[in-house]
């Protein structure tokens, strides 16, 4: 039987990894609130549909025309944490508003929802979904708050399995030009500069692992049959931002110069293991820094 996906912010950073990666006889609808007609045409066996999913008018509408999904892969969110500060209302709308009008609307079997790692915002040490979690952070309240519906339509019946997936981050192919790993390639391996400037003091811990490990964990738990249950995805190696640049840098070859600058909203001090989701789902990310960086600066080059 051919796998009938919904998938939520397919145009985004890990929505198009997951179109170029994920098994290809799966039927994908893909929603997102942007086209890239460039990158559509080499997706094969997916429909595209352009959408804003806080608007619940056009949503039931579209619901209405499309059959019912065996999984749906929620992506939608806002993905920049430092945005959430300044503007919570939107970030509030961009993360749990969409999910709750995908959740009411469309005909979904089993709900995956990629939350986040900030849920623990606040927190120190090691962190799991048993640890009492309190955030202030805009962009954890609205991702603990979407987490929070999931459970509620899982209970009211709307959708019969959902996994919360605590997602730690990824980097890679598509990733937006502001984040630390195409940043780190660009300056040390495209312009060649021995200076990397970090916000902050830079000791916020960082565990974030190549995307084409990300969607293939995303895979597995779409095939597995276990539900209803919040997990921790992470690598399981947790360096500071100081000691990422640093070892970025010894790969490329460079004598670095780290500068600090500035404030950054966060200050992220917990990490998590990867041996419950490989306990269960029989994953776990395999790529290295190394590996990873060489992979990222190859696409950068031929997307220059």
């Amino acid at each position: 039987e051919i796998m009938k996906i919904l998938l939520t912010g397919g145009l985004g950073f890990i929505g198009k990894n997951f179109l170029l990666h994920r098994p290809r006889e799966w039927q994908v609808v893909s929603l997102d609130i942007v086209e890239d007609n460039q990158f559509q045409k080499i997706i094969q066996n997916a429909k595209f549909f352009k959408i804003n999913l806080t608007d619940d008018i056009k949503v039931k509408r579209l619901a209405q025309k499309l059959p019912s999904f065996d999984v749906c892969l929620h992506l939608a969110a806002n993905g920049d944490p430092a945005l959430s500060v300044p503007e919570p209302l939107w970030d509030l709308l961009s993360t749990t508003e969409t999910l709750i009008n995908v959740c009411q609307n469309f005909k979904i079997k089993k709900l995956i929802y990629l939350s986040s790692g900030a849920v623990y915002n606040g927190n120190k040490g090691f962190v799991n979904p048993k640890t009492k979690i309190d955030p202030i952070l805009p962009y954890a309240i609205s991702h603990y708050a979407a987490e929070q519906y999931v459970r509620f339509f899982k209970q009211s019946g709307i959708i019969k399995e959902y996994v919360i997936i605590r997602f730690f981050g990824a980097y890679g192919p598509y990733e937006p030009p502001r984040k630390i790993y195409t940043k780190l390639v660009k300056e040390f391996t495209i312009e060649r500069k021995n200076e990397f400037v970090i916000r902050g003091n830079g000791q916020n811990l960082i565990d974030a692992m190549y995307i084409e490990d990300a969607v293939a964990g995303l895979v597995k738990v779409i095939k597995s049959p276990k539900a209803n249950l919040t997990i921790d995805f992470c690598k399981g190696d947790h360096p500071n931002i100081n000691q990422l640049v640093k070892e970025a840098a010894e790969i490329f070859n460079i004598k670095v110069k780290i500068k600090h600058e500035g404030q950054v909203p966060e200050y992220n001090q917990f990490y998590a293991s990867n041996k419950e989701f490989e306990k269960l789902f029989g994953f776990r990310a395999k790529i290295s820094l190394e590996e990873g960086l060489r992979k990222l600066k190859a696409h950068l080059e031929n997307n220059q």
